[in-house]
């Protein structure tokens, strides 16, 4: 039996009235909008709370709510596929999920997946393309002191794409991207527990955005649960991984709202100040690393497809570089503007490639799932404004750890 994980923090709609800053005597539905602003976990959490507290929902609030457990349930059912691949463990997502109070809904982005090589990576998008048809798939190649590390995303269409994000699970390599211009390096392995490994991906966060309430409120529900970590050894996890000054900052904020001040134990506090102030010390004696070379994918194939292996294939046509992997053949190229010469060479040096072979079919065929983007045979003269969205294929983007994916997050 899997110990309790539930908070018991009273999350309730008076406080999120508190922490948006919406007038107490305003109806419901302007906390909503003000939520909205705050995306989909604030307000898929403000819906969920006007059930439970008992406001009269109108049809629109009560599909979109339905649709956000049909995407929970959907993530919980790949979480568990994914973790019974050796070796693939998950952050954040329906692992954040289960910290918060019991009848309460969070909404998840993605599905972030860590695995220690690039077989098992292929592996778990094998499992995931089992279970889901994809059309879309990114790709980023990282280097770093000799290491070369993949991230590898996979997308659909949300259940209602006008209103709905696109669905989609990420595989890296590596644990944490870190942030070179801030001298913070890649970090390949997990903390072990996954408490510390989730409010720990928690804070990587802040190299992509600023904090939101979202992170406040993982963070709270994480720290108010039966399963929370040891804040002394928290604090000496996120010192050892580099990370002392942004969970610092997260606390901070959540004290700032005088409602979830007791959830922080001072404690944490106590324990962070100094590896903080160690952290941002040597920041800004190294200065920025060095950045080596990346290389992104661009789409050739769609849809994806359910390729055999476990391992890609590399092919240099006179400078011209083609991936070819199990669930889809990339164009590999280091920036943002795809060359229409580029495009064509590699469109007609995949034409005269073998077919990658097939894996047997699952027991269950695969929910279909149109793909977000258009057709990626478009004319290149198209491709070469369109950017290819490298910046959307750069996942982790200049830091490894950022996704310029927009809407994506877990």
């Amino acid at each position: 039996m899997n110990p309790p994980t539930r908070s018991t923090f009273p999350l309730s709609l008076d406080l999120l009235y508190e922490l948006l800053e919406v007038e107490r005597d305003l109806a419901p539905r302007h906390l909503l909008r003000r939520a909205r602003q705050e995306g989909a976990v604030v307000s898929t959490l403000v819906l969920s709370l006007a059930e439970r507290e008992g406001v009269a929902l109108g049809e629109g609030s009560r599909g979109e709510l339905a649709r956000m457990t049909r995407r929970s349930d959907l993530y919980q059912e790949l979480d568990a596929a994914v973790r019974a691949v050796p070796g693939a463990r998950t952050v954040k997502g329906p692992s954040l999920a289960r910290y918060y109070p019991a009848g309460l809904l969070r909404a998840i982005g993605d599905l972030d997946v860590v695995v220690p090589d690039e077989a098992t990576l292929w592996r778990v998008l094998g499992e995931v393309l089992d279970r889901r048809e994809a059309g879309e798939a990114l790709m980023t190649e990282l280097c770093e002191g000799g290491r070369r590390d993949l991230l590898v995303s996979v997308w659909w269409l949300g259940e209602d794409p006008m209103l709905d994000l696109d669905r989609g699970v990420e595989v890296t390599t590596f644990a944490y991207g870190g942030l070179p211009e801030q001298a913070v390096p890649l970090r390949p392995e997990l903390p072990a527990e996954q408490v510390y490994a989730d409010v720990l991906a928690v804070a990587e966060e802040r190299f992509q955005r600023d904090f939101t309430l979202k992170d406040v409120l993982d963070l709270v529900c994480v720290l108010t649960s039966p399963a929370a970590p040891v804040p002394a050894a928290l604090a000496r996890a996120a010192a050892d991984y580099a990370l002392a000054p942004e969970l610092e900052e997260l606390c901070g904020k959540a004290i700032g709202h005088p409602a979830l001040a007791s959830a922080i134990p001072a404690e944490l506090l106590d324990g962070l100040r100094e590896p903080a102030r160690l952290e941002r010390a040597r920041r800004d004696a190294l200065g920025p690393a060095a950045q080596e070379p990346r290389r992104y994918g661009f789409q050739l194939t769609e849809p994806l497809r359910r390729g055999t292996g476990d391992a890609v294939e590399d092919h240099d046509f006179g400078g011209v570089l083609l991936r070819r992997t199990p669930v889809a053949d990339f164009l590999l190229v280091t920036g943002e503007l795809v060359d229409p010469a580029d495009h064509e060479a590699a469109v007609a040096a995949l034409s005269a490639l073998a077919p990658w072979p097939k894996r047997p079919a699952p027991a269950t065929a695969p929910a279909p799932a149109p793909s977000p983007q258009a057709p990626r045979d478009t004319a290149p003269e198209v491709m070469q404004d369109a950017s290819y969205d490298a910046a959307h294929a750069a996942a982790k983007g200049a830091a490894a750890g950022r996704s310029l994916r927009a809407g994506s997050g877990s």
